[in-house]
Order: C-alpha cells, then sequence, then structure tokens
C-alpha cells in the first residue's frame, strides 16, 4: 500500500507542471464560474437612442426632437446594371430600414405622451383621454393657462396628444403588414400616421397636397368677395398673408357665413376640400367650432413666440410647421437652398407682425398674447 502512495504522489508531481501550464495559458478558462455575465452583456449593448424624453424647460420654444420623424436610412440606389440578387437585397433592406424607422417612432409617440403627463395635469387636461390644448375657444382659462409654460413644452402637449390618437390604427396596420407597410400607409394618409412616422416623402406629398387646397379655397374665397378681380391672391404676397391672418381672427370667425368658414377650414387644413358635401349645413355645428379651437391654438402659439424670443430662435423645422400650421407651407416654393429658410423665417416675422395689434384688440383682458 505504501508503494502504491508513493507511486501517485510521483505521477501527481510529474503532471503538475504540465497543468499549471496550461491554467498560464488560458487564466480566464474559468471566469464564466466565478462571474455573472447578465450585468456584463447588458451593459455591452449599444444604446441607439434614449429610453426617455426629458420636459423641455421653460424657456425652449422649439419642440422637443422626438415629436419629429427621426432619420430614415435608405441603402443607395444600385444601377441598372446590377444583379438581380443584389436587388433584391437592397429591397429588403429598405424594408427593414422602414420597419425600424416605424418602430422608433411608435417609440416616441410613447415617450413624448409620458413627459407630457405633468405638463397636462397643470393644463387641466385627462391624463388618459388624448385631448389637445386648448379644449373651447378664448373664454375658457385654458388660453390663460397656456402662457404659463414655454412654447416648446406646449408643443409637447399638442403634438404627443395628436400622435396618440393616432397610434392605435397605424400600430394596427404595421403588425399586419410590417414591411410592406409603406405601401399601405399612402391610402390613409396623414388620418392615421403619427407625424414621428411620417417619412420624407409622405411629408412632401401632403404639403405639395394642402398647397392646392389652399390656393382653390383662396381663389374660391377671391371670387365671392370680388368677383371683378381677374388675379388670384398670388402665393406669398401681402395680399395673402393680410387673408390668411383674416381668417385667423376670432372675430372673424363668429361672423362669416358658412361657405366662408369651410374655405377657412380648408386653407389651414382641417377639412379636405371646401366643398365637401353637406359642409354648409354642418358648419355650425362641426367646422365652425373646430376653426375657432384652431384659431385660439394660432393665437397662443404666436404669443408663446414673441414671449420665447421670437423666430430668430426656432429652427428650421419649426418654421416650417409653423407656416404649414397658418397655410403658408408653400412661400418658399420659388427658392432653394438658404433662401427657402430665409423667405419662410421672413413671412413668419411678417405674420407675427400682423397678428399682434389684431389679437390684442380681441382678446383683451383675458390675454391670450
Amino acid at each position: 500500500m505504501s508503494s502504491l502512495t508513493r507511486g501517485r504522489c510521483a505521477l501527481r508531481s510529474q503532471f503538475n507542471p504540465h497543468i499549471a501550464t496550461q491554467r498560464q495559458l488560458h487564466p480566464f478558462s474559468r471566469a464564466p464560474r466565478l462571474f455573472s455575465t447578465s450585468a456584463a452583456s447588458q451593459a455591452a449593448k449599444p444604446k441607439d437612442e434614449p429610453s426617455t424624453v426629458t420636459t423641455p424647460p421653460a424657456n425652449q420654444i422649439n419642440a422637443p426632437s422626438s415629436t419629429l420623424p427621426a432619420p430614415l436610412d435608405l441603402p443607395i440606389i444600385l444601377p441598372a446594371t446590377a444583379q438581380t440578387a443584389d436587388k433584391l437585397k437592397r429591397l429588403v433592406t429598405i424594408g427593414r430600414a422602414y420597419l425600424a424607422f416605424y418602430k422608433t417612432g411608435l417609440k416616441n409617440v410613447f415617450r413624448n405622451y409620458r413627459a407630457s403627463l405633468p405638463l397636462r395635469a397643470s393644463l387641466g387636461l385627462p391624463a388618459y383621454i388624448p385631448i389637445s390644448p386648448p379644449r373651447k375657444p378664448s373664454e375658457h382659462n385654458a388660453s390663460r393657462k397656456g402662457l404659463d409654460m414655454g412654447r416648446g413644452q406646449f408643443q409637447l402637449v399638442r403634438r404627443s396628444a395628436r400622435d396618440v390618437r393616432r397610434m392605435i390604427p397605424f400600430t394596427l396596420i404595421l403588425i399586419i403588414c410590417g414591411e410592406f407597410t409603406p405601401l399601405v400607409i399612402p391610402i390613409f394618409g396623414s388620418a392615421i400616421t403619427p407625424a414621428t412616422c411620417r417619412v420624407p416623402g409622405q411629408v412632401a406629398k401632403e404639403r405639395e397636397s394642402a398647397s392646392k387646397r389652399k390656393n382653390a379655397a383662396m381663389r374660391a374665397h377671391a371670387r365671392v368677395v370680388e368677383p371683378s378681380a381677374l388675379n388670384p391672391v398670388s402665393v406669398g404676397s401681402k395680399e395673402e398673408l393680410s387673408l390668411l391672418a383674416e381668417f385667423a381672427s376670432p372675430r372673424w370667425v363668429k361672423e362669416a357665413d358658412s361657405n366662408a368658414v369651410l374655405r377657412a377650414c380648408a386653407v389651414f387644413g382641417l377639412v379636405k376640400s371646401h366643398e365637401r358635401l353637406g359642409g354648409v349645413a354642418l358648419a355650425g355645428l362641426v367646422y365652425r367650432p373646430r376653426l375657432q379651437r384652431y384659431v385660439e391654438y394660432l393665437a397662443i402659439d404666436d404669443g408663446m413666440m414673441r414671449a420665447g424670443g421670437g423666430v430668430k430662435r426656432l429652427n428650421a423645422d419649426e418654421v416650417r410647421i409653423a407656416l404649414d400650421e397658418r397655410g403658408a407651407g408653400d412661400v418658399a416654393a420659388l427658392y432653394a437652398g438658404e433662401k427657402v429658410e430665409r423667405a419662410e423665417r421672413k413671412w413668419l416675422e411678417s405674420w407675427l407682425d400682423v397678428r399682434e395689434g389684431e389679437v390684442h384688440s380681441t382678446t383683451g383682458e383675458s390675454r391670450v398674447l
């Protein structure tokens, strides 16, 4: 027995150097057993986008960038001589890019609304019903409360509520259609598409349609006001600016006839056409109150622009959105490059100048602006 024990000790001492050498060559071979890899793997994952949206400060005039569509990265266009396999691969890549774009947009809708909840509470708006402020015309105290926050905060509340109302039908289409969603969305347009999920082509098409709708309504209005006029009001002119400012006057909205209300609604994108079937009959019940609420919103937004430092503090995206909301998205259609933004900023500054005296005279003690 003693000889056997001595033989085992000799064998162990013979192979121990080899075992030690292997441990030196593989010093981390036992690391997975000693440390949990869950935290390390989570930390190693790159964060492509923030998981939350912070509420903008009161002095911020621009809305958070999360209220705008995210960048859409599409693969380069292949030459006509490319192989069929490469073309199919590009189509699959395009579908995945659109799917990732839509998912990011829907995440931003949820994050924006969650960030707007404290602001909604300060405005007296319900948390679980996505109502956009203001709920009623200027006699309601929501107009006065709107001035207690900055324009960036107010736009976050308004845009997040608008997008939430479109989130459910759009999500259903995204689940059903997947990568084919871009082929289905043009059928419904912006009626079910949140602003954060609108691709550049869709935005451009909507602006073109809005320009045609506005010009048709303006020509119809000019024929009624001045039947002898040969030339319609030109885009971007002082006459058009004055007419748009008149449509945004609470006094005008209250006194205008039903046909004029429909034309103003078409100019501001509140209806698809000023010749809407049954529109005259529904003007007093539906379209006039809708126009009154929208005019109230424009008055609040104008006032917040002035209080926030004016047009110079707005970024290019906010300037373009402001023009779209005021029926002037096509004022820079004949310009290119940097001239586009300069023309748009100049028009918006002129709008604020024209509207300042009108809004002050009509709101008085409620001080919407």
